[in-house]
């Protein structure tokens, strides 16, 4: 018997919002320092829809076709003597507190928070779906929207990247409902959440520079993390989760893997499993199983998730992925052999961190042996301390070992370079393509800029 989420909070009323219990000295206004990122362009959407007046700051700048410039959204001054009062300053977790832009802020008058608190401060005025787990969060939160909002419900949603069969990685919604969340384990973000109900897809050892003492200490931030949810909530666990149904004040619920004759619109393993959890989160929230196949079969996936962004001169076909863990490498070279089984695929790899590549070093060139042709790029560097010293070329030898060694398919010929030079990356990597060709680029730092010089 499965669970059934309560949606009913009664009719809202349209002449308040819930943002109104959060109006400040400054009246409805904001600040968002980091604005270009995807979750604080949700929060920006949010508060533009409310009627607030949302102010963006961001050290990349903004285009000027940038849609939230044109929803209203206006650019924060440069010189501080010139900045207006808002009642919040909001920065995003890669802005440091004594940023000058929220510390004249703040000694205007305005309450600072970071967005994960921020997010916590939504979860007390609207019931808070939150999604969480090591991999898969942007396309389970994504697929479980579009699944609701397929079946007509007007779903509120935030999501860390921009899905296209959404329109956008944000949007408000109906209050009366719960809204669909991404909640990340990055610097413990998701403690400042209150949840309703959960869906918990997989706990793994990620993020080492919040996390140093391994899995133990991701679990038990996860088991934290379930503490916070409502009592009358309930985990829906996805078929990797461990058993923390013990930290859970509500309930827990158990998924089943799909029958094999459920299709689904998303290649690879662990979308089947990814797909077996929305499906189960689908039901609880009412919808019958025509719909549930439905989102099953029609979800193409978000933005960065095996994207198809072009093609090379020569007719080879560019796809950009956002995979940096390990086991995110290897589940997406996977589900690419599974979606192009006769074409060769031609990985180009971006670490990002040095701290992750050297928590994880012995993992890398194992998640790679599904390549035809390896160009590496060198570590995106992110919050790493400057002693730490690394460098991708360190994988070189274990890969060519495997390469000689691999079982069924030895490729000893397997094309491998590094370079420090992404012009140089690019010629080099034409050099080796043929028309029917996938390229393949991986990684959370600026490959993806690196993928579309390729067009």
């Amino acid at each position: 018997m499965g669970v059934a989420i309560d949606t009913v909070k009664g009719k809202p009323n349209r002449s308040s919002h819930p943002f109104d219990s959060l109006v400040g000295a400054a009246g409805k206004s904001m600040l968002l320092v980091g604005a270009g990122g995807c979750g604080m362009r949700g929060l920006a959407a949010f508060f533009l829809d409310a009627g607030w007046q949302v102010y963006g700051q961001d050290a990349g700048g903004f285009q000027s076709t940038d849609p939230l410039l044109a929803a209203g959204m206006k650019e924060w001054p440069a010189a501080s003597a010139a900045a207006p009062a808002v009642s919040w300053v909001v920065r995003s977790a890669a802005v440091a507190a004594q940023d000058s832009h929220v510390c004249s802020a703040v000694a205007g008058g305005a309450r600072g928070a970071l967005y994960a608190e921020m997010l916590g401060e939504l979860s007390k005025i609207r019931p808070v779906f939150a999604v969480a787990g090591s991999h898969g969060k942007t396309t389970c939160t994504a697929w479980i929207a579009y699944g609701l909002r397929a079946a007509g419900m007007d779903t509120g949603f935030l999501v860390g990247a921009f899905v296209p069969q959404l329109g956008a990685s944000a949007y408000w919604g109906d209050s009366s409902l719960p809204l669909i969340v991404e909640s990340c384990e990055y610097a413990r973000s998701f403690h400042h959440l209150r949840p309703k109900n959960i869906a918990l897809i997989n706990v793994d050892a990620e993020h080492p520079d919040t996390y140093p003492g391994g899995l133990p200490e991701v679990e038990l931030a996860f088991e934290h993390f379930i503490g916070l949810m409502d009592s009358s909530g309930t985990v829906f666990a996805g078929p990797e989760t461990p058993d923390l149904a013990v930290s859970s004040a509500g309930g827990w619920e158990d998924c089943e893997l799909l029958p094999d004759s459920f299709e689904i619109g998303l290649a690879g393993h662990h979308n089947r499993r990814n797909g077996a959890l929305v499906a189960t989160v689908l039901r609880a929230f009412g919808l019958d199983e025509k719909a549930v196949k439905h989102a099953l079969a029609t979800f193409q996936g978000a933005a960065r998730r095996l994207e198809e962004i072009g093609y090379t001169k020569n007719g080879a076909l560019v796809v950009s992925d956002y995979a940096h863990h390990p086991v995110e490498v290897k589940a997406t070279l996977q589900a690419a052999r599974e979606r192009w089984p006769q074409r060769r695929l031609m990985v180009v790899f971006q670490p990002h961190q040095a701290q992750r590549f050297h928590a994880y070093r012995d993992l890398f060139a194992p998640s790679l042996d599904d390549a035809d042709a390896l160009l590496l790029l060198e570590i995106y560097r992110s919050r790493d301390p400057e002693e730490l010293q690394a460098s991708v070329a360190e994988l070189v030898p274990e890969l060519n070992k495997r390469s000689s060694n691999l079982p069924g398919a030895p490729r000893p010929d397997r094309p491998l370079r590094v370079v420090q030079n992404p012009q140089e990356g690019c010629k080099i990597l034409t050099s080796w393509l043929l028309p029917d060709d996938i390229v393949l680029c991986l990684g959370a730092g600026d490959v993806d800029v690196f993928a579309r010089q390729l067009l």
